[in-house]
């Protein structure tokens, strides 16, 4: 170990550093930060210091950090340039919200008694926390606009948000960003919501089907999510991904990127001609093939296959190259076999298939013996639609049958159609529009596997130990868009951390949980005025306290 001065501002802060060897060389492993001389003399005369207060520091600075680094704060302060009565500008207060929302998922009524408790006041030099009814107030304007309706109702525009990712995007990309891959994808959120407009009835991803939907499409740029756009629970795919292509369209042209030097991967649900008609008039595709499409190429036989590429854990990836002819064109085609994902879908085929034959059995057993009473057609019907989970509609044969007076739910499972189904575990059927030459077998595989980041972002934003969206606590739905474009910009900083700290290999939920054990001690030295200093960190936090230059942050 070893003591270390450092500079900041102007003034200089004594660390404790201990340094160890490395396979990299001589590297900081541990890291304690110290004070001022002056504090420190003040803690050697009185070492009997009386701790007033801790609070949690580590990711509220860390998220601070990122929030300046990305350029979001200053996007922020531009388009929305105003001050509340307690000083705070608007950027501050919807930095709060996404900040609560990163601390629990708080509604805006629970904000105000949290703010005080949070290092945000002694960052800010503040001591009133702004209403519930403020923070609501600038929530609802990130979308509303000066006009209004016949009605009255004000009209909604996401163009300053839109703004305001556009000039992010514009500085990570200045940091270092490399754009060369897009991925786009889609999920829904359930809510509580009875009105409609975005709250609609659909297919929940979650199985609610009781509950009003709101679909979210996500389009990333490597880790960061660069545009995010909500549509009603009701709306499909298709023409989700056309009206979000045209937007990253314009987006792109703003920012002079090249988009033919761009891949854009999308998957088999947003497949339609006229999709693919407008994005390969602007850039490459990589697009994968629904099991239908598919059913010829999957009967390909393994032993046809070679490895192409290895996921992100080093097990291999299968692949046999071909061509396929759809949507109005001749595709290159990798066909892909991953061993792992072929046990995943057996085993759910096999306890689906033993759950619907046994609760089909179970209802015709009651109808037997008198034990239920006699359902209609149609809800007999719509339950087994329900039972039968969607992608397997196609392989469970049902019907309902009227004999002796009542309704008998009959379902069987094809010989044809489970040998079709066990064809296809494993396997998925890529196309590109590129040649080998400029895009190899191993980058298709690749850019198509890449659709996971996106996955993780959705259930990250599902996460209440992360960030969520849900629940949602605001009903009206300039406030609800409000709401999901913060959600969205407080993962973009956290894919921005786990950015910076790419090289310590750290998962997006090891990186909040360090950063939530970094908290600050207000301690009194006798009567003089409070100091602050950082309680004991692990390694892995040392490391991102230097990191992300974090110390900075410490009031003075």
């Amino acid at each position: 170990m070893h003591f270390e001065w450092r500079l900041s501002r102007g003034h200089r802060y004594l660390w404790i550093v201990e340094s160890a060897r490395t396979p990299r060389g001589v590297r900081r492993t541990w890291q304690v930060y110290v004070g001022t001389a002056e504090s420190l003399y003040h803690r050697l005369g009185r070492p009997r210091a009386v701790s007033l207060k801790t609070f949690p520091f580590g990711k509220t600075a860390a998220l601070l950090r990122a929030a300046q680094d990305t350029g979001l704060f200053a996007a922020l302060e531009h388009h929305f340039p105003r001050r509340d009565q307690q000083g705070l500008s608007v950027a501050q207060i919807l930095f709060a919200q996404l900040l609560g929302r990163a601390d629990g998922s708080l509604s805006r009524e629970q904000m105000p008694s949290w703010f005080p408790e949070t290092a945000l006041p002694l960052l800010w030099d503040t001591r009133t926390p702004p209403s519930a009814r403020t923070f609501l107030r600038y929530l609802r304007r990130l979308t509303e606009t000066s006009r209004t309706k016949d009605d009255g109702e004000p009209v909604l525009s996401p163009e300053r948000i839109h703004r305001v990712e556009e000039e992010v995007l514009r500085t990570v990309r200045a940091q270092g960003l490399t754009l060369d891959r897009l991925l786009v994808d889609t999920t829904n959120f359930f809510t509580y919501h009875q009105n409609g407009g975005l709250h609609q009835k659909g297919h929940s991803k979650e199985r609610r089907a009781d509950k009003n939907l709101v679909g979210q499409a996500l389009i990333t740029a490597g880790p960061l999510p660069i545009l995010s756009e909500l549509f009603p629970g009701d709306d499909t795919d298709p023409r989700v991904f056309e009206r979000i292509f045209e937007a990253l369209l314009t987006r792109l042209t703003r920012l002079e990127v090249a988009t033919d030097a761009l891949v854009v991967v999308f998957d088999r649900g947003m497949n339609s001609t006229d999709n693919f008609e407008e994005v390969l008039g602007a850039m490459p595709v990589i697009a994968a093939l629904n099991r239908q499409e598919a059913r010829t190429l999957f009967a390909i036989p393994l032993s046809q296959f070679t490895e192409v590429a290895r996921d992100g854990s080093g097990r291999p990836i299968l692949g046999h190259p071909t061509s396929w002819s759809g949507y109005d064109r001749s595709w290159r085609v990798v066909v892909t076999y991953r061993a792992e994902t072929a046990r995943h879908q057996e085993a759910r085929w096999t306890k689906t298939k033993e759950k619907v034959l046994t609760q089909v059995a179970k209802w015709r057993e009651n109808l037997e013996h008198g034990r239920a009473a006699g359902r209609s057609r149609k809800a007999l019907m719509r339950k087994l639609v329900e039972l039968i989970p969607r992608d397997y509609h196609g392989v469970f044969a049902y019907d309902v049958e009227v004999r002796d007076g009542k309704s008998w739910p009959v379902c069987t499972v094809p010989v044809e159609a489970e040998a079709r189904l066990k064809a296809s575990w494993g396997k998925a059927a890529l196309v590109t529009d590129l040649p080998v030459e400029r895009l190899s077998d191993e980058a298709v595989v690749l850019g198509y596997v890449a659709r996971a980041e996106i996955e993780d972002d959705f259930k990250w934003l599902k996460d209440r130990g992360v960030l969520s969206v849900k629940p949602v606590w605001v009903w009206n739905e300039a406030s609800v868009r409000g709401h999901v474009f913060l959600c969205v910009m407080g993962l973009l900083l956290y894919r921005y951390l786990q950015w910076q700290a790419r090289d310590l290999g750290l998962s997006m939920k090891r990186i909040v949980e360090e950063l939530e054990k970094i908290r600050v001690g207000a301690i009194r030295d006798g009567g003089g005025r409070p100091q602050f200093v950082v309680e004991r960190m692990g390694r892995v936090g040392s490391v991102l306290f230097g990191r992300l230059k974090l110390g900075e942050f410490l009031p003075s």
